[in-house]
C-alpha cells in the first residue's frame, strides 16, 4: 500500500470531535477519525518538535542520547530504508527546523521540497522595517523573531499563500506526478498550528467577533496572568483555533486529491502531532518557560509534560476503511517506525542493509558508504497486531520525556503514564550542588528563578482529567513502583548509565 503521513505541529487531541466534544471546528479531520483508528492513548517519547522527528524516523527514544539538533548520520531512518527498498519517498515540510542550520531530516527521502518563509526560517530581508504589533513585549522573541516572521509573510496576499495552504499545494501536485509509482512514501510536515497564529480572519471568525486587546502573534510562554489580560488569553484561544480550523480545511483539500486519484482505497492516512500545547491550563502559555535575559539570551525552564502537552491525536486510516475504532493501548511515537515499515511489506524483524551515497570533498564526488539496519536496536513495536486485531494491548507504561542529557531537574522533566491512569512527573533526583555549572552552561533556570516544581507528584487521569489534585503523599508505595517500572524501562533501552544516574532514586 501506499502511505501518506501528515504530522501537524502542535496540535492538540481535544481538537477532535474523537477524543470529546470540542469547540474546535474540525469537519474534515472528523471525517477522517470516522473512519480511521483512533488512538485514544498515544502519547508523546522525546520532546519536543526535532526529538520527537527522530524518535518517529529511527524507531528509538532519543531522548536518553541525544537532544535537539541535526539528524546525525549515524541514525538508520525510516526513509533511507524505504528509498533502498525500492519505494518512491518524499518530504513536503514548512517546519523550518527540519532543514535550517543544517538540521538535516530531509536526509533518506528521494526528493524533499522546503516550504519556505515559516517562524525562525531566514527567507525574506525586506521590508526594513516591517509592520510591529501594537504591543510587542507580551509577544515572544522581541523583535529578532517577530521581524523575520512578518518580513517572510509581507508578500501574502491570499490564504493560499500561507505556509500550511503551499505545502498541501505541493503535496497534492506531487501526488499528481506521481500516482503511477509502484508504492509511495509522503510525510507532509505542517508547522501550524505552532505558533505563529496568523490564520486568515475568516477562520478567526468562526470564534470570535470582537477583541480590544494588544496585537498577538507569538506570545511570550510562561505565566499568562503576569503579562496577559483574561481578554488577551481568550484571544490566544481563539488565535490557535483559527489555525486548527486551517489545518483542517487543508487537510480536507489532500484527502479530496487522494480520492480524485483514485489513490484512496490502496493508501494508508496517518495524522498525528507532535505534542500538545497550554493555552491557559495550569496559569500557564506554552509549552516550557521561557526568561527574556537583558543581552537578549534567553533561559528556559521545563514545563511538566502535562495531559495536554503529552497525549496527542493519533489516525490511522487503511485503505478501504470506512468505520472507526478506539484503541485504547498505551503506543508511543517510535512505535510508527516499525508500524510503517510493516505497512509497506517490509517486516519489521528481519534485517536490511543497503548503500548511501556521501559527498566527498569535491562537487559531484560521492562515496558509497555502507549500512545495516538491525530491528533489535529499535524501541519501536509496531502496530499492526493492533490493527489487524490480533492484540488489544501494547505497551504497560508511556514515558514522555525532555532530554536527559542537561542532568538538571529543571529541563530533564519527564511523565510515566500506566494503563490504569496513574501519571507520575518525576524530574530525576540530582545533587543540585553538583549540576549548577550545567546548568548555566545550558542556558537552563537554576534554583533561583525556578517556578516549576521539580518534586515528583502522581496523579490519576480517570477522576483527575485535568491533574489537579496531586495524590503521592497518600500513595507512596504506588510511586515508587511506578518510578522502578521507569528505571526498568530505562534499562531495556540501554540507557547511558551517566544519564541512568540522576533518576535511580525517587526523591
Amino acid at each position: 500500500m501506499n502511505i501518506v503521513f501528515v504530522m501537524s505541529d502542535t496540535f492538540r487531541r481535544d481538537n477532535l470531535n474523537c477524543y470529546g466534544a470540542s469547540r474546535a471546528k474540525t469537519p474534515r479531520l472528523d471525517q477522517l477519525a470516522s473512519q480511521s483508528f483512533i488512538f485514544d492513548n498515544a502519547a508523546v517519547g522525546s520532546f519536543p518538535t526535532l526529538p520527537n522527528r527522530t524518535d518517529i524516523m529511527s524507531g528509538r527514544f532519543s531522548f536518553i542520547d541525544s537532544q535537539w539538533g541535526p539528524l546525525s548520520r549515524q541514525t538508520i531512518t525510516l526513509q533511507q530504508i524505504l528509498s533502498a527498498s525500492g519505494i518512491t519517498t518524499m518530504l513536503i515540510a514548512d517546519n523550518p527546523h527540519l532543514v535550517e542550520d543544517g538540521n538535516n531530516y530531509c536526509r533518506g527521502f528521494n526528493g524533499w521540497d522546503w516550504i519556505r518563509g515559516q517562524e525562525s526560517d531566514l527567507w525574506y530581508t525586506s521590508p526594513k522595517n516591517p509592520h510591529m504589533p501594537n504591543d510587542q513585549g507580551k509577544n515572544k522573541g522581541r523583535n529578532a523573531v517577530l521581524e523575520n516572521i512578518l518580513r517572510n509573510s509581507s508578500w501574502w496576499k491570499c490564504e493560499e499563500d500561507r505556509h500550511a495552504p503551499r505545502s498541501i499545494q505541493s503535496a497534492c501536485r506531487w501526488l499528481e506526478s506521481n500516482q503511477d509509482q509502484d508504492k509511495f512514501f509522503l510525510w507532509i510536515d505542517l508547522f501550524d498550528p505552532h505558533e505563529p497564529w496568523d490564520a486568515p480572519k475568516h477562520y478567526l471568525d468562526l470564534y470570535e467577533k470582537e477583541y480590544h486587546g494588544a496585537e498577538l502573534l507569538y506570545p511570550h510562554y510562561g505565566f499568562w496572568k503576569e503579562f496577559l489580560t483574561a481578554e488577551e488569553i481568550q484571544h490566544c484561544r481563539n488565535l490557535y483555533l483559527a489555525e486548527v480550523s486551517m489545518v483542517d480545511h487543508w487537510v480536507g483539500v489532500l484527502l479530496d486529491k487522494l480520492d480524485e486519484l483514485g489513490l484512496t482505497e490502496d493508501t494508508a492516512v496517518i495524522f498525528t502531532s507532535d505534542h500538545g500545547f497550554l493555552l491557559g491550563e495550569k496559569d500557564f502559555i506554552g509549552k516550557a518557560r521561557h526568561i527574556p535575559k537583558p543581552d537578549g539570551s534567553m533561559q528556559i525552564e521545563a514545563q511538566r509534560q502535562w495531559n495536554d502537552i503529552r497525549r496527542v491525536p493519533l489516525l490511522v486510516r487503511l485503505p478501504g476503511q470506512v468505520e472507526s475504532k478506539t484503541v485504547p493501548a498505551l503506543v508511543q511515537s517510535p512505535d510508527l517506525m516499525p508500524t510503517i515499515l510493516e505497512m509497506a511489506g517490509l517486516v519489521s524483524t528481519q534485517g536490511f542493509g543497503s548503500d548511501a551515497k556521501i559527498q566527498a570533498h569535491q562537487c559531484g564526488t560521492f562515496v558509497n558508504v555502507r549500512w545495516t539496519f538491525d530491528p533489535a536496536t529499535i524501541h519501536g513495536r509496531s502496530l499492526m497486531p493492533i490493527l489487524r486485531g490480533e492484540t488489544a494491548r501494547h505497551r504497560d507504561i508511556t514515558v514522555s520525556s525532555h532530554t536527559l542529557l542537561q542532568h538538571t531537574p529543571y529541563y530533564a522533566r519527564c511523565a510515566i503514564a500506566t494503563e490504569d491512569g496513574w501519571v507520575l512527573h518525576y524530574s530525576g533526583c540530582y545533587d543540585l550542588s553538583s549540576v549548577q555549572g550545567k546548568i548555566r552552561h545550558a542556558s537552563v533556570v537554576g534554583s533561583n528563578e525556578s517556578r516549576v516544581p521539580i518534586a515528583p507528584a502522581l496523579y490519576n487521569i480517570n477522576t483527575d482529567p485535568n491533574e489537579e489534585r496531586d495524590v503521592i503523599e497518600s500513595n507512596e508505595p504506588l510511586a515508587r513502583e511506578i518510578h522502578q517500572r521507569y528505571v526498568r524501562f530505562l534499562e531495556e533501552i540501554k540507557t547511558p548509565e551517566e544519564n541512568l544516574a540522576g533518576r535511580r532514586m525517587l526523591r
